[in-house]
């Protein structure tokens, strides 16, 4: 009221002027206060200097209301209704203070993550010290931040190595090759530390949370890409060379790559524009960046590492024995015997034992052998 907050402490004058107050009654009313606290000085030396702040003053007239036979009528000071009054500041008090603490609530001009801000929080604490003995804390989302980095420096580098780990198992069985899924893994984890370090350069600020969120959704399903890239190429390198086998596989994985990440993309920059709440706008800007090179590394340097490596993930390529299936390319006129699910001029799933005129590109057991026709009985190739 009046531009007045419960914290401003107000003379006699001003608050009957606030409250449309008789004078001599919020005289009275302050002498009452003045008693109740012990402080007879200000009864001698009169009352019209003695400010009081507004908070306390309104808590004494509530509690002391019985007791000195008050009655309450503050419908003349623009209060509809004094116990809602009332319960409002016991709310407002219950927040602020309590048996066993008090809260100081204080605004920095500081963003929530910095070096300046880490280190006024130790001014903070440094000053608070000072004046309280006992346990004293300092919380907010710039403690949290500091206190999530410096408790979780160690555990983020463990719970990186772990996840490439992880993925790197899954990718292992997926693509029978040692070489081929460590491939994958650098391809991503490059664009992350790529994305990353774009922050640092630009000076922008960089929330921890949203690091290890992003990190984690980037890992998650920008791998997807660098998956179905290679799906296609291990097909198409059945049957062809390396740079027509990578052409036809970016070819083919080029839509879903570029739908499915033009997607999460734009998803993430509209998030990142669009937030008010500058946690979720870095985030969203990180995601969105991030996609992106992702989508340009995927199409355009996964490309060359696997033709590059080719012979690597050719020579770290394995099977199960007794449960995988060995994938074959022939052509020309070949024995065939085993079990065979696949193209022989024409889609194959059964059990052959004959000769071969054309060309073949399908996967045999185990147990199966290709040989030259010629061999009839020999031991010819086994796959």
């Amino acid at each position: 009221m009046d531009g007045y907050t419960l914290a401003d402490s107000l003379t006699p004058r001003a608050f009957s002027e606030m409250a449309g107050l008789d004078y001599e009654v919020a005289k009275a009313l302050y002498g009452a206060y003045a008693l109740e606290q012990d402080q007879y000085g200000q009864l001698l030396s009169g009352l019209d200097e003695y400010a009081v702040p507004l908070f306390d003053l309104l808590v004494f007239l509530k509690d002391s209301a019985e007791d000195y036979h008050l009655t309450l009528t503050l419908e003349d000071a623009g209060v509809s209704d004094t116990e809602d009054l009332f319960d409002q500041i016991e709310s407002a008090q219950q927040q602020l203070k309590n048996d066993r603490h008090s809260r100081m609530v204080l605004y920095l001009n500081l963003p929530v993550e910095s070096d300046e801000t880490f280190a006024f929080l130790d001014t903070i604490r440094e000053v608070a010290g000072q004046y309280y003995e006992g346990d004293y804390y300092v919380v907010g989302d710039s403690t949290s931040a500091r206190d999530l980095a410096e408790s979780f420096v160690t555990d983020n580098l463990l719970i990186g190595i772990l996840s490439a780990l992880f993925v790197i198992a899954v990718l292992l069985f997926t693509f029978r090759s040692a070489a081929l899924p460590v491939l994958l893994i650098v391809v991503i984890q490059g664009s992350i530390w790529i994305n990353f370090s774009i922050p640092t350069l630009t000076g922008q600020p960089l929330y921890f949370l949203g690091y290890l969120i992003v990190n984690a959704i980037q890992m998650g399903a920008n791998i997807d890409y660098a998956i179905v890239i290679s799906s296609h190429y291990q097909e198409q390198r059945a049957l062809l060379e390396p740079r027509q086998a990578i052409l036809k596989a970016v070819n083919a994985a080029f839509p879903t790559v570029f739908t499915s990440g033009g997607i999460m993309a734009a998803a993430g920059l509209l998030i990142g524009n669009l937030s008010t709440q500058p946690v979720i706008a870095i985030m969203g800007n990180c995601l969105g960046r991030g996609t992106i090179i992702s989508i340009v590394l995927v199409l355009g340097v996964l490309p060359s590492i696997l033709v590059l490596g080719d012979r690597i993930i050719e020579r770290t390529s394995f099977q199960f024995k007794g449960v995988d299936w060995n994938l074959r390319s022939v052509k020309g006129t070949v024995r065939v015997r085993g079990h065979v699910r696949g193209y022989v001029s024409g889609f194959v799933d059964g059990n052959l034992d004959g000769i071969l005129h054309g060309q073949l590109n399908a996967t045999l057991s185990t147990d199966g052998q290709i040989s030259p026709a010629d061999e009839e009985g020999g031991d010819g190739n086994h796959a």
